[in-house]
């Protein structure tokens, strides 16, 4: 009876083990394709950003004037929005 019982528990082992291994890899196999789909979307994402940043600086080649006004007030509204968010920071810490 307890060869018997003993059996019947090395069996059930035995079983839990095989689904465990058939769920590894059914799992492996959809992490892969998970992978797979992410770098391929990666690989034409960075193709697209390369295309559009190839085509800003043929943009900027053509309009030099353009590209330079552009850039600068780009570059003057950061330097006006620094200069509010310190002035407004600074003026806090008095208040407190």
């Amino acid at each position: 009876m307890a060869t018997t019982t003993q059996q019947s528990i090395e069996d059930q082992i035995a079983e839990l083990r095989s689904q465990i291994e058939e769920l590894r890899e059914a799992f492996r196999a959809r992490v892969s394709s998970a992978a797979d789909d992410a770098s391929e979307r990666a690989r034409n994402a960075v193709q697209t950003v390369r295309e559009q940043g190839q085509g800003a600086i043929e943009a900027a080649r053509n309009n030099p004037g353009t590209a330079t006004a552009i850039v600068s007030t780009a570059g003057l509204l950061g330097f006006c929005l620094g200069l509010y968010l310190g002035l407004s920071a600074a003026s806090d810490l008095r208040v407190r």
